[in-house]
């Protein structure tokens, strides 16, 4: 046990150099013992999920992913030490329900999101996580749910979010609604391919629907307006 803890602790302080992280700033984030993790001021739990944050995403885009526990192993030890300062720190609690995710563990997302959720109802982040974790629970009626109060509360903007509320709507047959937000991503991100690629098959599908109220939306109007040209000007330049 103490050789497979030295080891993790080995990993992290190899990854953090992979980051070019300078030894005096991991030298602080590592030698932090209990006490001083828990009188560290709020920003230190900031620091600590970005910490986390830098190994998952990292871990994310390898191709190879057969190193899978000692990476997660080390982002998850930094959100723990996040949540140790700060409870309500969601970007922490957003990292432990994507390494849950990750392990197949729903249920444990659902729990940490949740908590994130109760501090911050109204945090797009959140909601795109719980809209996330909820589509791979197989609960699109949910993920719908989720997705669409992040759209609303600050991720309109959001490729990911139009992305994934297209594809719920296409899982739930509603394809007036799939369309509308897969052309929102491509207005959003005209050089990502997927959402063009699966608005394609729905035209090719060309599916002819007659029941009414399957598109009727939830506000009592037959649909959203359309992203505008000057809501697209606000978004960053590639």
């Amino acid at each position: 046990m103490n050789f497979m803890r030295k080891s993790v602790l080995f990993f992290i302080l190899i990854i953090l150099s992979v980051f070019c992280i300078h030894g005096t700033a991991f030298a602080e984030t590592y030698q932090g013992r209990a006490s001083i993790i828990q009188d560290a001021p709020p920003e230190r739990a900031e620091h600590f999920a970005k910490l986390g944050d830098k190994i998952l995403n990292y871990y994310e885009k390898l191709p190879d992913k057969t190193d899978q526990d000692r990476f997660l192993i080390a982002a998850k030890y930094f959100y723990f030490q996040a949540n140790k300062i700060d409870i309500s720190n969601a970007d922490a609690l957003i990292g432990r329900a994507r390494i849950a995710l990750l392990q197949n563990d729903v249920r444990k997302a659902k729990n940490n999101l949740f908590i994130a959720l109760n501090f911050d109802e109204s945090n797009p982040k959140v909601l795109y996580y719980l809209g996330k974790t909820f589509f791979q629970d197989g609960d699109y009626d949910d993920a719908i749910k989720y997705y669409s109060d992040a759209y609303s509360n600050g991720y309109r903007l959001d490729y990911n979010t139009n992305l994934m509320l297209g594809i719920c709507y296409e899982k739930m047959d509603d394809v007036k609604r799939a369309k509308y937000h897969y052309k929102n991503a491509i207005k959003i991100q005209p050089s990502e391919t997927q959402a063009k690629m699966r608005i394609q098959g729905l035209d090719i599908i060309n599916t002819n629907y007659t029941t009414s109220d399957v598109f009727v939306h939830p506000t009592g109007e037959d649909e959203e307006e359309p992203l505008k040209d000057i809501e697209l000007r606000s978004l960053p330049q590639n």
